[in-house]
């Protein structure tokens, strides 16, 4: 169970830079940039988690004949695949890391919609008319990579390494 814990804790600490890793610290730098603006700081962090949720998912399938491989890999996806692998590999075993994925995934969502609404953001733009598509879309596609990440974390791992097996 502790190392369930430390997994999501993990994940949670690295949700703040993971996208920037991927990104060429892009949006660590538009967080910096919102700082020294209005100094906002609910602002700037709903920035650096809210780019966790830039991978849709719905809107890649549904735009068919454009479909590429750099539409897909996104530096979202792969920033919720590393918080995933890393919240995967750290709580050991397969289903371990499905859960700390999944959890990481839900308390950076519920994150999100708690720093935008202590910046002043308006949350009914993003869950109603065609932005609701692409917010589901967005934790579908941060759900989706991380849940894998956590898959490939924990199948990496092995099961219980500590305890050794008689043969």
């Amino acid at each position: 169970m502790a190392k369930l814990l430390i997994g999501v804790v993990i994940g949670i600490l690295l949700s703040f830079i993971s996208v920037a890793i991927f990104n060429a610290w892009e949006s660590l730098e538009t967080a910096q940039l919102i700082m020294d603006t209005n100094g906002n700081f609910f602002q700037a962090t709903s920035v650096l988690i809210g780019a966790n949720f830039k991978f849709d998912i719905i809107g890649f399938f549904m735009s068919w004949p454009n479909y590429s491989i750099q539409t897909f890999f996104l530096p979202a996806f792969f920033g919720c695949a590393f918080i995933g692998f890393v919240a995967g590999a750290l709580s050991i075993g397969v289903k371990r890391g499905i859960m700390a994925s999944f959890s990481v995934i839900i308390i950076v969502f519920l994150m999100w919609i708690l720093f935008n609404i202590f910046s002043g953001e308006d949350l009914m733009a993003l869950f109603q008319g065609v932005q609701l598509r692409i917010t589901i879309g967005g934790v579908l596609g941060a759900m989706l990579s991380g849940i894998l990440g956590g898959v490939i974390g924990g199948f990496l791992t092995g099961k219980y390494p500590h305890i050794k097996r008689i043969e």
